[in-house]
């Protein structure tokens, strides 16, 4: 098989792992990206499945579901198109197929098009992305049910007309379709001392058991949360539990950081990464950002507008330390492996000096962190 191939306006180099574009770009493959487009372009014609595309793309010896498929054609995709380069093209129900050639004149027109749209809808609808963010900002609250529990306006109702609560802990229950997020605070003279969190994953019909949920809220003896000092840097951390109502044999922990460092301008550079271990998954898994955070002021509560600013994307910045053993079992896995956006929005609830509850729109995952340097 010929190392080159050549396809509409540019060359897929296989043994690189590389494509050069019409103008001399390089744009650099990983190996499953490469083994994607080879399968595509060298069959113009053929419309694959998901399983075909995953069959072929990836190493046998790696077991992962083929639900890894969309997030890695989106992802290249986004990595192609930054370059003008458009070779994927989904048919609906059935899976991908290369695209056809769209000739550069109607491009050019295209474009034209859509800078005239755009500026026309601008003119008549005077509604920038800032009007976005303040809409967002104006629909999320955090809601207090009582003065032990505080829930969000983006959560399911839940019942709390039986629950047994420790008058010197505040609970924060979020209700998804998919999972359910409790998180914990155990306070002394008004000062969270120990910190809970837990997801447990369900199906969107399965009944929820409140108290039992409450029951299994432990706190570590051994917590030390560790105050912020007058610097510079500072890291933002949550430790959580991951279970499951529809299977009691799952478990498993995710952790999230955030090395936070401040800018002239209010904002923030953040470096965040995210590691996972679960039942399923033999060994660990995670993803790492480069975020610009920058603060949103509201009286109710703390807004943070998160732009992802990595230059790869992030396929190249997942990483992984072991291999799926068990797809039935990989309910973090599978959620993380839908595509991410460019940009969210997270709320804080301030608890007491350096720890709050978060809620982030783009996953609505919800935990309690604290900073520490």
């Amino acid at each position: 098989m010929s190392n080159k191939i050549k396809f509409h306006n540019f060359t897929l180099l296989i043994n690189e792992k590389k494509i050069i574009t019409k103008s001399n770009k390089e744009i650099k493959l990983n190996s499953v990206e490469r083994n994607i487009l080879s399968l595509l372009i060298q069959n113009p014609t053929v419309i694959f499945t998901k399983e075909e595309i995953h069959n072929h793309s990836w190493c046998k010896e790696i077991k992962c579901h083929s639900s890894v498929v969309p997030q890695a054609i989106s992802l290249l995709r986004k990595k192609l198109s930054m370059h003008g380069l458009e070779p994927i093209e989904t048919v609906k129900g059935k899976g991908y197929k290369a695209a056809h050639l769209v000739q550069d004149q109607s491009m050019g027109m295209y474009s034209a098009l859509v800078l005239f749209l755009s500026i026309i809808s601008i003119l008549i609808l005077e509604y920038p992305v800032s009007n976005l963010g303040n809409e967002k900002l104006a629909s999320f609250k955090f809601k207090k049910i009582n003065n032990n529990i505080v829930t969000t306006s983006a959560s399911n109702k839940f019942d709390t007309s039986k629950l047994k609560l420790e008058d010197n802990v505040k609970y924060f229950i979020n209700n998804q379709n998919n999972f359910i997020s409790i998180s914990a605070c155990k306070l002394k003279n008004n000062i969270c001392t120990n910190v809970y969190n837990a997801i447990y994953f369900k199906k969107e019909s399965t009944p929820i058991k409140m108290a039992d949920l409450i029951s299994n809220v432990k706190f570590d003896d051994d917590m030390d949360l560790l105050l912020v000092k007058k610097d510079k840097l500072t890291s933002l951390s949550a430790e959580i539990q991951l279970r499951s109502l529809n299977n009691k044999k799952y478990n498993g922990e995710l952790f999230i950081n955030f090395d936070l460092e401040k800018t002239n301008n209010n904002a923030y550079f953040s470096k965040k990464t995210t590691y996972i271990k679960e039942s399923g998954y033999s060994g660990g898994f995670g993803y790492a950002s480069v975020n610009k955070i920058t603060p949103i002021k509201n009286k109710n509560h703390h807004k943070y507008l998160i732009k992802k600013i990595d230059d790869d994307n992030l396929l190249s910045l997942r990483f992984q330390f072991g291999m799926v053993k068990n797809s039935k079992m990989t309910y973090a896995y599978n959620l993380l492996s839908g595509p991410r956006e460019k940009q969210s929005y997270s709320y804080s609830y301030p608890i007491s000096k350096n720890i709050s509850y978060y809620f982030n729109d783009e996953m609505n995952i919800s935990y309690i962190a604290y900073k520490h340097t």
